[in-house]
This record gives structure tokens, sequence and C-alpha cells, in this order.
């Protein structure tokens, strides 16, 4: 099939490779497994999603995104951040169950990405607009930066234990000399729900 979003894709592409040293920063270097394939822009889906076609590669994935997106910069920052950050531990094939954790990690770097590129103003909006309709990604993402503002280096400390993060178990948290009260440690494993 040819790419008639060969523009959109340039894009994100771009947008991508300015933001991956920062996504690196935050949580630490892709799993050695994980091999990104690039983007596909689709006018058939309404939100980002990570597609892994090859069962003999379970953590070789495409990110496919909506073109909706590209109406909002804000949004599109947002999703291409989120799915960058899900691509440092990617599910893979078998489906894999993920985490609050894993999901406010996710939210907490588009956070950052749109605190640094749109100010302080479009984060309260952002995160309004978060907590009406998508509470679960607001409450996983207020579990996270709870934990990172206890301990700035607790995500990159918790994959250096378990690379995967989604894979990360109670006992990982004293493994990797990472503190927090019991009660959001227990909120942050719990599978997510959206």
């Amino acid at each position: 099939m040819v790419d008639t979003y060969s523009t959109e894709v340039n894009k994100l592409e771009k947008l991508r490779a300015a933001w991956l040293p920062a996504v690196e920063f935050l949580f630490g270097e892709a799993v050695e497994e994980a091999k990104f394939d690039g983007f596909e822009v689709r006018d058939d889906i309404t939100k980002p999603s990570m597609i892994f076609a090859y069962v003999d590669e379970p953590y070789r994935y495409t990110i496919q995104m909506p073109v909706r997106v590209f109406t909002n910069d804000v949004m599109l920052l947002a999703d291409v951040i989120q799915e960058m950050v899900r691509g440092l531990f990617p599910i893979g094939t078998q489906d894999a169950k993920t985490s609050a954790l894993c999901e406010g990690a996710a939210v907490f770097g588009a956070i950052t990405a749109i605190k640094q590129v749109f100010g302080e103003e479009t984060v309260d909006s952002y995160l309004n607009a978060l907590k009406e309709q998508a509470f679960p990604f607001y409450d996983a993402f207020s579990y996270v930066a709870v934990l990172l503002a206890e301990d700035q280096q607790a995500i990159k400390k918790l994959r250096g234990v378990q690379p995967f993060l989604y894979k990360i178990e109670r006992a990982d948290f004293e493994t990797a000399d990472v503190e927090i009260d019991r009660k959001i440690k227990d909120i942050l494993l719990l599978s997510f729900r959206a």
C-alpha cells in the first residue's frame, strides 16, 4: 500500500527524532528487544496504537496514528510522546496487561513535553480535559507524579531491575531502592483499565 500520508509521517518521524533523547532521559533507553518500524497514518482509527505484526519478533512494532490528530498540535505532541514512552518497554505480541505505572509514565512524558513546548496554562487545560474525559489516565499520571516527586530516578531505577515496566512487581521497588508509600505502590502495580 502506498503511503498517502507521507507529509504527516515525515512530521511524526521528526517529532520522534527530536523528543527521543528527552524521553530516554526521563525513563531510560528502550529495551534491547524493541524495534520501531515507523509510523502509519490512518483515517479509520480514532486513537493511536502500537501494532505488533511479527510473531517471531514480539517487540517489533509500528505506531498507527489517526489522521485527525494533526488538527491539534497539543494532542499530536501528547500522543506521539505517549506512544514513544510505551515503545521503551513494548507489550509485544503476547498481549500482556499494562499497569497504572506504565500508563502514568506515558502521560507523565506527554505532560512534560506539553509544558516545555506550550507552557503551564496548556498543561492545566490538558490535565482538566484528561480528568473529565479519561480519568483512569489522569489517575495513573497522578500516582506516577507522586512517585517521581519522591525520587526523580524512580522509573529508571525500577527499569534497571526489570526493563519491561509492566512486569514490575512489589519486591522490585525494594531491589531498586525506590521508597514509596505501600498504598501508592499497590495502586501503581494495578492492572490498568481505561
